[in-house]
This record gives C-alpha cells, sequence and structure tokens, in this order.
C-alpha cells in the first residue's frame, strides 16, 4: 500500500495540480490571444479590401457620372441642334411655299396669257376667214376719172372697203358687183378715188 502522504505532500501535490491547471489555462488564453490576433489581422485585411474595393466603386462611380454627365451634353446639344434644324426646316417649306404659290401665279399667268393668245388667234383666223368669206376674186376694175372706164386687172381676191392702187392711183373699192359687160360673168371692182391719190 502506498504510504500515507503527509500533509505538506498533499499541499505540494494540490499546489502541482493547480499549476499545471493554470499552466493550461495559460496555454489557453495564449491560443486565444493568438487566435483573436489572428482574426484581427484578417478584420484589418477584409477591411482593407472594403476600402480597396469602395475607393475601386467610388472611383468608377465618379468616372460613369462623369460620361452620363458628357452623354447628357451631348444629347441635349444634339435636341438644340435637331431644334434648330427643325426651325430651319420649317422656314425653308414656308420659303417654298411662298415660291410655289409664286410658281402657281406665274404659271396661272401663262395659262391666262396662253389663252389670250389662243383666242386672239382663234379670232384672228376668224378675220382670216371672214375677210376671205366677203372676199372676191374680181378681173374687172369700174375707174373713175374725167370719164369712166374699164380695165381689165389680175385676178385678186377684194373686199368692199379696202384700198386699192391701180397704175399710180390710189382708190378704195366701193362695191364689188357683176361686169358691166354683157354676158361677162367676171366680177368687177367699183372705184372711188381716195382723199390723198389722184384719178
Amino acid at each position: 500500500m502506498a504510504q500515507a502522504q503527509t500533509p505538506e505532500q498533499q499541499l505540494e501535490n494540490l499546489l502541482l495540480t493547480r499549476r499545471r491547471r493554470l499552466e493550461e489555462q495559460v496555454a489557453r488564453l495564449h491560443e486565444t490571444v493568438a487566435d483573436l490576433a489572428r482574426r484581427e489581422q484578417l478584420l484589418r485585411d477584409s477591411r482593407a479590401s472594403v476600402e480597396r474595393a469602395l475607393r475601386v466603386g467610388t472611383s468608377d462611380l465618379d468616372l460613369r457620372e462623369a460620361e452620363l454627365a458628357s452623354t447628357i451634353r451631348t444629347v441635349t446639344d444634339r435636341e438644340e441642334q435637331l431644334r434648330a434644324g427643325e426651325a430651319e426646316l420649317a422656314r425653308r417649306r414656308s420659303e417654298l411655299g411662298a415660291v410655289e404659290l409664286k410658281r402657281e401665279a406665274v404659271e396661272q399667268r401663262e395659262r391666262t396669257l396662253d389663252e389670250r393668245e389662243a383666242q386672239v388667234s382663234e379670232r384672228e383666223a376668224g378675220l382670216e376667214l371672214r375677210e376671205q368669206s366677203l372676199s372676191e376674186v374680181v378681173a374687172l376694175a369700174f375707174v373713175p376719172g374725167i370719164a369712166y372706164r374699164l380695165m381689165e386687172i389680175e385676178p385678186t381676191p377684194l373686199i368692199a372697203g379696202a384700198a386699192f392702187e391701180l397704175e399710180g392711183g390710189e382708190y378704195n373699192i366701193a362695191r364689188i358687183g357683176p361686169s358691166p359687160l354683157p354676158a361677162d360673168d367676171r366680177r368687177c371692182a367699183y372705184l372711188v378715188a381716195s382723199s390723198g391719190g389722184s384719178s
């Protein structure tokens, strides 16, 4: 059997036991402190990473904001240019409308002038036809003078009231009628001396 321990031995064993426990607790405390130090370092690293990320994000955000502001300015400038272009287009349309109105007025005047010219041409043609219908082919002239005389002339279409020159004298055609000669179917112009002519 083991010998009974003395109180001093028991106290020493108890102190050794307590010392071992204290040493174990101290070791655990050292491990805990070391773990806390590691965690604190990880936390500092994580915070530094977050700060870097925030700085990068802030820089990128600033860059994006600058790009957005530039884009807004560009869009605003383009809108101003578009409004100016629309105003210029409206002005040109207005001017074009005025030009079209003037052109239409000119064309209307030209059409009116063409119609009047056509009417004048028709009237001239009608007058020519009327003159032709009124004119007769005359082969004899009854010429006044000291004594009336009957002359043969080149067969010519003549109308009453027209001027007629014969042998250097100027006459007016008083009328056109049948030949005064018997059995003569030729037409005869009966002349009268004009106011400025000689017989």
